[in-house]
C-alpha cells in the first residue's frame, strides 16, 4: 500500500468511525453529509471522493462488520444441527461459548461492540439485515437447494425467513444472550432443525 491508498484508508476509517459515533447519539435519518463530514473532521468534498452518500457508508460498515466475525466451523443447515444438539444438552452461557460461531449472522455481527449500534437505529437495522441476506444468500441458497431439493425461489424465501426471523426475535430480546434468550434459541433452533428435516422428505 502506497502513501496515497494509506492517507485514503485512514480517511475512509475516520468517516465510518464517526458514522458509528454518530449513530450512538442520534438517528441515522438526522445524520447529513456535512454533519458526518464535521465529525468526522474531513471536508465535504474528501468525503465524496471516497463515497457517493451516507448508505455508501453504511454498505462498507456492514461489509466490515460481516468481515470482522468468525466464521462458523460448520456452515449452514449442519450448524443448526450442531448448534440444536449442544442447546438441548445445556443453555448454560459458559458451555455454549464455543459454539456461538454457528449463530446466524446478524446475531454475530451484533455481538462486536464497536457494530452493535448497527442493529438499534430502525433505519440502519433493516438496511443491515437487508445486506446480510443479500450476501450470505450466494452461499446459503446452495446449500439449502442441495440438502432439501426446493427450488432456487423456495430456497430464497426460506433464507429470507429464517434471516429476518432471527433478527427479530433478537431484536424484541434487546440483543441479550442471557438464559432466556439461550432457551429460546434452543426452541427455535429445534424447531428450524424439524423444518429442514421435512423439507429433505418431501
Amino acid at each position: 500500500m502506497n502513501g496515497h491508498e494509506r492517507r485514503a484508508a485512514v480517511t475512509k476509517e475516520a468517516i465510518k468511525d464517526a458514522m458509528l459515533s454518530m449513530l450512538e447519539r442520534s438517528p441515522f435519518t438526522y445524520i447529513t453529509v456535512a454533519s458526518l463530514s464535521r465529525e468526522a473532521k474531513v471536508g465535504r468534498a474528501t468525503f465524496y471522493t471516497h463515497y457517493t452518500g451516507l448508505t455508501d457508508v453504511l454498505d462498507e460498515l456492514a461489509d466490515d462488520a460481516i468481515n470482522a466475525t468468525k466464521s462458523a466451523a460448520a456452515e449452514g443447515l449442519s450448524g443448526i444441527a450442531t448448534l440444536a444438539d449442544q442447546m438441548r444438552k445445556t443453555t448454560d452461557p459458559g458451555e455454549l461459548a464455543p459454539y456461538m460461531d454457528l449463530l446466524p449472522v446478524c446475531q454475530r455481527v451484533a455481538d462486536n461492540p464497536k457494530y452493535k449500534v448497527l442493529f438499534t437505529d430502525s433505519f440502519v437495522s433493516e438496511y443491515m439485515l437487508m445486506n446480510i441476506y443479500r450476501r450470505e444468500s450466494k452461499k446459503m441458497l446452495p446449500y439449502i437447494r442441495k440438502n432439501t431439493h426446493v427450488t432456487e425461489e423456495e430456497a430464497d424465501k426460506i433464507f429470507l425467513f429464517g434471516v429476518t426471523g432471527a433478527f427479530a426475535v433478537n431484536r424484541s430480546m434487546g440483543w441479550n444472550k442471557d438464559q432466556s434468550w439461550y432457551r429460546v434459541q434452543r426452541v427455535l433452533l429445534t424447531f428450524l432443525e424439524g423444518g429442514y428435516e421435512a423439507l429433505r422428505k418431501l
